[in-house]
């Protein structure tokens, strides 16, 4: 992907797009991120005449307007939850809560969790009994950070954190570095993570119509101001299990979440994501659809995915930094059907 800006007005910002097929796509893009205008030859513009390649070759070109025109002029084109340069940060928040800490914030969202695992957990959201779910299921947390997004939009490159994980493959070198570039940017009188939202749960079933709904039950409120700097999107596993999962493990499961995050983040895009975030498993929703009905993308979800470069997760148990911090993912010690089951697949 390739992007020039052709021009600006009140209206917005245009810019030409060259995705990975060497087509170009003229866009413009408003300041809050919306785009106004779009034309391209390669594509069907009607969306039933479309394929699901089609789609995302359209859909690619237009988020990465939205983030080049962000990263070129600083406008708030793309929010934080999918910049990929800013998702990182949430990650290491989340590795350097200690234990007590992550119960405290994430307790209901991994009593959600433990509710698809064990039978006898109530949910903190229950499905409606008349429903039956005929896709994706999402249990969907937003999470807020103490750290200002105006100050990336300033200046990207100099607040992103990818330069210091470049070439780390440890899962916990990678955590332990986001953490601590976390810390280092965090005002004196600020917390790594201010709030974390309720949950909702998002599902998908066929209409009467044979089109697809996407309802949701519950709601994500929250008191904290402006968007969110990530959105939690893990789906319930498909096992069934006899005793909880620790705290490490849900703690490591969430990092590698939004491990999975950054790597869906740049791939929307239509970039190639940094070597410390190519690992396969679930991550953003949306894209995870993607994988599943686009042949433009392999299955980047599927922990047991062969896929050049990318590597499958893990969740060590018993090896725990001193004690203290978080889990540490990145070193197998479950078995492969309750890692497939838990990570996605």
């Amino acid at each position: 992907m390739d992007g020039k800006i052709t021009g600006e007005d009140e209206g917005g910002v245009g810019i030409s797009v060259v995705d990975h097929n060497e087509e170009e796509h003229l866009i413009s893009v408003d300041f809050d991120g919306e785009i106004t205008y779009h034309e391209q030859d390669a594509y069907p513009n009607q969306a039933n005449e479309q394929t699901p390649n089609d789609a995302v070759n359209l859909r690619q070109a237009q988020w990465y307007a939205q983030y080049y025109v962000q990263r070129e002029r600083g406008y708030p084109t793309l929010g934080p939850c999918l910049t990929p340069e800013w998702l990182p940060y949430t990650l290491g928040a989340v590795f350097g809560l200690s234990f007590d800490d992550f119960e405290d914030r994430f307790g209901p969202y991994a009593q959600q969790y433990h509710s698809a695992l064990r039978p006898d957990v109530d949910p903190i959201v229950e499905m409606p009994d008349e429903t039956a779910p005929t896709g994706l299921t999402v249990y969907r947390a937003d999470v807020f950070l103490g750290l200002d997004f105006e100050a990336y939009l300033d200046d990207p490159d100099g607040v992103s954190p990818i330069d210091a994980v470049a070439g780390i493959t440890d899962a916990y070198d990678l955590y332990e570095t986001l953490g601590a570039e976390l810390s280092d940017r965090l005002p004196a009188d600020a917390d790594g993570i201010e709030e974390v939202s309720a949950l909702d749960l998002q599902y998908q079933r066929r209409a009467s119509d044979g089109s697809v709904e996407e309802p949701v039950v519950g709601e994500r409120s929250h008191t904290s101001e402006g968007p969110p700097d990530a959105q939690l999107q893990m789906t319930p596993p498909q096992t069934t299990i006899e005793t909880d999962l620790t705290t490490e493990i849900i703690q490591g499961l969430v990092c590698h979440h939004l491990q999975c995050q950054v790597r869906d983040a740049y791939l929307r895009l239509g970039l190639e994501p940094p070597e410390p975030f190519r690992v396969l498993g679930q991550g953003l929703a949306e894209q995870t659809m993607h994988y599943q009905h686009a042949d433009v993308y392999p299955d980047y979800h599927l922990t047991d995915a062969d896929i050049d470069g990318y590597r499958q997760p893990g969740v060590d148990t018993a090896a725990l930094a001193g004690g203290e911090g978080a889990a540490i993912p990145g070193r197998s010690s479950l078995t492969t059907r309750l890692k497939r089951a838990l990570f996605g697949g």
